[in-house]
């Protein structure tokens, strides 16, 4: 294109451009919605009890205060934990400490907490220790109900629950939650019974944790590519992957809709990632707004079902002829990767022990996993996404660093922002990284999170061990300045943070479908 200005004075040629128009009919659509419809997770506290202090009748009042609980435990000399995790809840508050290192936290009991705590166990005796808080203005229940589960890599899995063996106190002595303390002088904790016991029922969390799910597919073609067209609509937020590559630039994709009554796709030029023979396409499907963060607190959510996936690969070859993948029952998916957890609430929880390398790629071996589900269709409409995508637009260092407690830094990025952490970090296999994040820190230095109410805005990293390990979220975000970052064990693993934040433009959007590019 050339234009001539007032004065007749004319431009140098445009640069070539082209754009295409998108599926504008439903019925263009040949794919099938797939998915995983599984997985939620319920809590399970069967054969726990309710204890406290022995103080009263605490399953109908107990005083306003703070009582202290302990269980010493051993574990077989020669086998390895492959994974451990407890359920914990507490009436009202908690703090968790395994073998003297804090381990999380919980501040409503109807909410319990699912924490992995593989990384802070060891063969032979362990220690779990709960700092428990009743608060109100008057007297009323009180109690501490929990679950561990321990699985070995080889060997009879071990359950502990809160009952008989837990030890109770109503003061912090010094190195009380060190598995080196002597608590015989401790009484043994309260029964107030078994979990579903008329004072506190059975517990219907609003915690809602879902792994994220993969899916994949192997597809060949014959000819030379002249062009291709991905088209992809993943609910709640997707990844699209070709020969191992991530297509386009953009992240938590695609923009969020009103999904009862319409969905948003993405349209992606990938001719240059296919080749002549055999390919690969995978997509990983985060939860978004689609499968809800929450569904009451700390406000009322919509949720509309599982994450799932229409695709559409368009492909043209230079004879003229075409092919096309899409989405159907051929495809295969699991749930058994490594992000076991993501959302806007409470961050993404990631075990690099479970990563699946080479997953995206040909020649990859899926035959544990499932044959993909048809699944409902995610919105009665699809239309072409018409505002920009999210995508990142800088990255920034932290300008300080400061150490309010033993175990605990605080990183000051110099900036409110919306966006994520990249963390660099190595260590033993099973260590934990955690990341909360805040707007202000507290007078003491403590981060400030009074304002996120229930939201834990927590991203939480565990190594596998294999050298220096670099992770970054990709179905989450955090408004934040600052960063406390905890490693539990403390002090076995060195790390660097690097903050990257983002922005998006997106004007009012039409009724209609729309064309992309």
């Amino acid at each position: 294109m050339k234009v001539w200005d007032k004065y007749g004075k004319a431009s140098d040629w445009s640069a070539p451009a082209e754009w295409s128009i998108g599926l504008l009919e439903q019925s263009d659509w040949q794919g099938k919605w797939i998915g995983l419809d599984q997985g939620e997770k319920t809590n399970d506290f069967g054969g726990a009890q309710w204890i406290w202090f022995p103080e009263g009748n605490p399953a109908d009042r107990a005083p306003v205060c703070t009582r202290y609980f302990r269980r010493v435990f051993e574990l077989p000399a020669n086998e390895a934990v492959s994974a451990a995790t407890i359920e914990i809840t507490a009436d009202d508050q908690f703090d968790l400490f395994v073998n003297g290192q804090a381990a999380g936290q919980g501040d409503y009991w109807g909410s319990p907490k699912n924490l992995a705590i593989g990384g802070l166990l060891k063969p032979g005796k362990n220690v779990l220790a709960v700092e428990a808080r009743n608060v109100g203005n008057n007297p009323n229940p009180a109690g501490v109900l929990a679950k561990l589960k321990i699985e070995f890599a080889q060997g009879t899995p071990l359950t502990l629950t809160t009952g008989e063996g837990w030890k109770s106190a109503t003061k912090a002595e010094a190195n009380w939650t060190a598995l080196a303390f002597d608590d015989a002088g401790w009484p043994n904790a309260k029964l107030l019974g078994d979990y579903g016991t008329q004072a506190w029922g059975i517990i219907q969390s609003d915690d809602r944790p879902l792994p994220a799910r993969h899916l994949r597919r192997e597809f060949s073609l014959e000819k030379k590519v002249r062009r291709a067209t991905a088209y992809v609509c993943g609910l709640g937020l997707s990844e699209l992957y070709l020969n191992g590559k991530k297509v386009g630039d953009d992240v938590l994709s695609p923009a969020i809709a009103s999904y009862d009554k319409r969905a948003f796709y993405l349209t992606y030029d990938v001719t240059e990632l296919l080749r002549r023979g055999d390919n690969s396409v995978g997509v990983i499907l985060g939860n978004g707004r689609f499968y809800a963060p929450r569904v009451k607190v700390p406000a009322a959510c919509l949720t509309f079902g599982y994450p799932k996936l229409l695709l559409q690969l368009n492909v043209e070859y230079t004879d003229g002829t075409t092919a096309q993948v899409v989405s159907d029952e051929s495809w295969k998916v699991t749930d058994a990767g490594p992000i076991r957890a993501n959302n806007e609430f409470d961050g993404e929880v990631f075990d690099a022990r479970m990563e699946l390398p080479g997953w995206n790629q040909t020649k990859f071996d899926d035959s544990k996993w499932e044959r993909a589900q048809l699944v409902k269709p995610g919105a009665p409409i699809l239309s072409a996404q018409i505002c920009e995508p999210i995508r990142v637009l800088d990255t920034l260092k932290p300008v300080a660093m400061t150490n309010p407690k033993p175990g605990v830094y605080i990183y000051d990025l110099g900036q409110n922002m919306a966006g994520w952490c990249r963390l660099k970090v190595s260590g033993p296999a099973g260590t934990i990284v955690k990341l909360r994040h805040g707007e202000e820190v507290n007078p003491d230095g403590s981060l400030y999170t009074a304002n996120m109410r229930s939201a834990k805005a927590e991203d939480r990293y565990t190594l596998n061990g294999k050298g220096v390990e670099t992770y970054e979220p990709r179905f989450t975000h955090h408004g934040f300045r600052f960063v406390e970052v905890t490693v539990f064990p403390a002090s076995r693993s060195w790390m660097r943070l690097k903050a990257r934040w983002f922005t998006t433009r997106c004007p009012r959007l039409a009724s209609s479908p729309s064309p992309i590019r």
